[in-house]
């Protein structure tokens, strides 16, 4: 069936040839902006070059915030590292270095910042016994720790290969005296400018410049570029020392390698520690002549956009809830689906009449199959418990000839009651099946017949040969009326296999059971039963009951009956019937 829907395309195709007509109210529309907006043109442009000059220097005015930001990394931790040091020098007061408590102390204070690499008391014979590490530790070969003895003052440097470490870190030396003054030693924070650097990269605007810190003697603490590569970062005229102490600044240079670039000073450790920025001169985020074209082109840019509000108002006041109608029918007509949506409580007062007149319909005709559902739900619950009831039934008969075999007075009397009591037993395992299929009206038959006879060849033990079962059992589905002789046949033909079959040439009785549909006609069925014989065990004559049942079985499935006696050792028994179709006046089984 075709599918196709083409109202889908319908309403947009005539919103937009409605621009062709000249007395239609999009051009008009266009034609009123127009002459509106031209005024706001000749604003634009006479403030054009304002907004250039302002721009301008906004961008430059922008790079000492943006530098700030950029080295908030480095501010945080020798912030917090100035912090530390103090606390723990006031602490080294009163407590010496000798004692126990201060490498816990110390412990303590690092793990509760994870980059802290060292952090330990030096004293002035620059040994560490009071550390983080609770190691002793001789730093007499560090250099920059001997000038820090010498100033005996608060300061931030940078060590190559830290003595603790070995690796590159940024050294906050806070000193710690006496109550009568002398300096006992220093509070040494070391912290991986690596891991400083590292943080930095994460922030996008990171790509467009290069921040180099700086302590208040020009020696770099971190860079986000190797050593190698500064000279084309750096300024070329104006040395590092030379911008301590003079807070925030903005400049315009040449670079080292000879490139003019932006730079911008913000201090991290006023008098201690500063962060330059190195920002490329063309990366104003407004060009000139960028715009001064937009500029120029603002009014016919508002132009644009009001029509693109007018067509934005058609579609949602028209198009949008007509649409959304339309998906709602579609729903309904696929899935009995109805979504309330709040886009139509918004549209047009006609669109939500016909919105609300769907919505009723819709819910009647939902009630309406809802009833006939629940009927149609409490027919197959009878159809099932007919079929239990009549399981019971015949269970109960089947017990009720057990019990008769057992007192019966001759061996042939005792015979013919348990012949009579399996079939009955066959009979009710059809039952059981029937009224344990999902549907009632439609029966995997394969999963019937599976069940069914393997519970027979459960039954059939003490056999002197073993027994070897093949299921071969394909998906077929079938109404009640051919699902129930089928499966009494396939019942009636597997206990005469059980029966009368013999031992093949490996010592093993072995019966094969196959349902599918027929390759060549698809609305034929195939059903075969075939087991090993012997010569010496005769078959069931023509004259005996099990066959006669399997011939009026097969006479209810108007079906055809091919039988093959003793070819090679086997006996098959092969059914070929034409599937029925399901009418609803034919739920009821033929008896």
């Amino acid at each position: 069936m075709d599918t196709k829907r083409p109202e889908k395309a319908a309403v947009p195709e005539q919103g937009w040839q409605s621009l062709r007509r000249s007395d239609a109210l999009l051009p008009r529309t266009a034609l009123l902006l127009t002459l509106a907006l031209l005024p706001l043109g000749i604003i634009a442009v006479a403030q054009t070059q304002r907004a250039v000059n302002t721009a301008r220097d906004t961008y430059r005015a922008s790079l000492s915030a943006q530098t700030s930001r950029l080295a908030q990394p480095e501010r945080e931790v020798i912030q917090s590292a100035q912090g530390i040091t103090q606390g723990l020098a006031d602490a080294l007061v009163v407590l010496g270095p000798t004692d126990a408590v201060c490498a816990d102390l110390m412990r303590y204070s690092a793990s509760r910042n994870d980059q802290v690499v060292f952090l330990g008391f030096i004293d002035v014979n620059r040994r560490s016994d009071c550390n983080n590490f609770g190691k002793s530790y001789d730093f007499s070969g560090i250099e920059s720790l001997r000038n820090a003895m010498k100033r005996g003052a608060f300061s931030i440097s940078y060590n190559p290969s830290g003595g603790a470490s070995g690796k590159p870190v940024v050294i906050v030396q806070q000193p710690v005296f006496s109550a009568q003054g002398i300096l006992k030693g220093y509070v040494n924070l070391s912290v991986l400018t690596e891991a400083l650097v590292a943080r930095r990269k994460a922030d996008r605007m990171a790509e467009n410049a290069v921040i180099v810190t700086f302590n208040d003697r020009g020696q770099i603490l971190t860079s986000d570029r190797p050593a190698d590569q500064l000279d084309a970062f750096l300024p070329s005229e104006t040395e590092l020392a030379d911008l301590v102490g003079g807070g925030k600044q903005l400049f315009t240079e040449e670079t080292r390698s000879g490139a003019t670039r932006e730079f911008a000073v913000v201090p991290i450790v006023e008098g201690r520690a500063y962060a330059l920025g190195s920002w490329d001169p063309a990366r104003p985020q407004v060009r000139e002549r960028a715009f001064a074209t937009l500029t120029l082109l603002f009014p016919l840019l508002m132009w644009l956009i009001s029509l693109v509000v007018a067509l934005v108002a058609i579609r949602l006041q028209v198009i949008r809830p007509v649409r959304i109608l339309g998906r709602q029918m579609r729903d309904f007509a696929e899935g009995r689906r109805v979504f309330h949506n709040e886009a139509l409580e918004s549209a047009p007062s006609e669109l939500r009449e016909i919105g609300e007149t769907f919505a009723s319909m819709a819910q009647k005709v939902i009630r309406d199959e809802a009833d006939l559902e629940n009927t149609v739900h409490e027919r197959d619950v009878l159809i099932k418990e007919v079929h239990h009831r009549v399981k019971n039934n015949l269970q109960l008969m089947s017990s009720i000839l057990s019990m008769q075999a057992r007192t019966a007075p001759t061996p042939d009397t005792r015979s013919a009651l348990r012949k009579v009591q399996d079939r009955l037993t066959s009979l009710a395992a059809v039952h059981r099946g029937l009224y344990e299929t999902p549907m009632v009206s439609q029966v995997r038959v394969d999963i019937l017949l599976d069940d069914l006879l393997r519970q027979l060849a459960t039954l059939s033990g003490g056999a002197s040969a073993p027994l070897d079962v093949d299921f071969d059992l394909q998906p077929v589905v079938l109404v009640p009326d051919q699902a129930g002789p089928l499966a009494m046949l396939a019942a009636e033909g597997f206990t005469n296999a059980l029966k009368y079959g013999g031992a093949g040439p490996d010592g093993r009785r072995v019966i094969r059971v196959r349902l599918r549909p027929d390759p060549d006609l698809p609305d034929m069925v195939l059903f075969e039963i075939a087991n090993t014989v012997t010569s010496d065990v005769p078959g069931e004559t023509e004259q005996g009951l099990g066959l006669k049942l399997i011939h009026a079985f097969c006479a209810q499935l108007d079906g055809r009956f091919v039988s093959k006696e003793k070819e090679s050792g086997w006996y098959s028994m092969q059914i070929s019937f034409k599937l029925q179709a399901f009418e609803p006046d034919q739920h009821i089984p033929r008896v």
